[in-house]
């Protein structure tokens, strides 16, 4: 059976139901959440998708846990609908395309930026740079790598800027080798 239908339609349906009832920026939030931690704990994932034992209220709480708040009503009527209709093991891949969907709906573009320290007001000042040029809310998810050595690398949208000193030694290193291999 192929899952990508299935989670597209049941996401596309929650979406439409968030959006009717404006509750969508509260579900997107909140299905963020929900894949990060069912990610980071697949003992989660799997009592909530895989075990059929598990009755729907113990998995809402569960899922309540995860949150660290109750659901939102729309995604807590929204689990009781695809566990009912038998769909639960799906329910992370759900998650995945309305959060895809729910961005795409609502020009969220999210992307990556990794430095080798800290730089005070960096992504602030790029995602107001790119939220402008764009006429999209641009998110960037900062992160500290020092084996970069210095400068950032920059991702959006597919696209990727290496301008740390470890790509332009990596880029040199291939020209010499490339050079070298020329003259032999």
């Amino acid at each position: 059976m192929n899952s990508g239908p299935i989670a597209y339609r049941y996401a596309k349906a929650l979406l439409k139901f968030v959006q009717e009832t404006g509750a969508g920026e509260a579900v997107y939030s909140q299905a963020c959440v929900l894949v990060l931690r069912m990610q980071e704990i697949t003992a989660l994932a799997e009592a909530v998708q895989k075990n059929s034992e598990l009755a729907l209220d113990r998995k809402v709480q569960l899922l309540n846990s995860a949150l660290g708040e109750p659901m939102q009503e729309e995604l807590c009527k929204f689990v009781t609908l695809v566990h009912d209709q038998k769909r639960i093991g799906f329910f992370l891949r759900m998650l995945h395309s309305f959060i895809e969907q729910y961005r795409q709906a609502n020009s969220i573009k999210v992307g990556r930026l990794v430095t080798a320290s800290e730089v005070s007001g960096l992504k602030e000042r790029l995602q107001s740079i790119l939220s402008e040029s764009s006429g999209a809310t641009v998110i960037l998810e900062e992160e500290h790598n020092p084996d970069i050595l210095g400068g950032f690398v920059f991702e959006l949208d597919g696209s990727r800027l290496d301008a740390s000193v470890e790509g332009q030694l990596a880029k040199i290193r291939r020209q010499l080798v490339q050079n070298n291999n020329r003259i032999v």
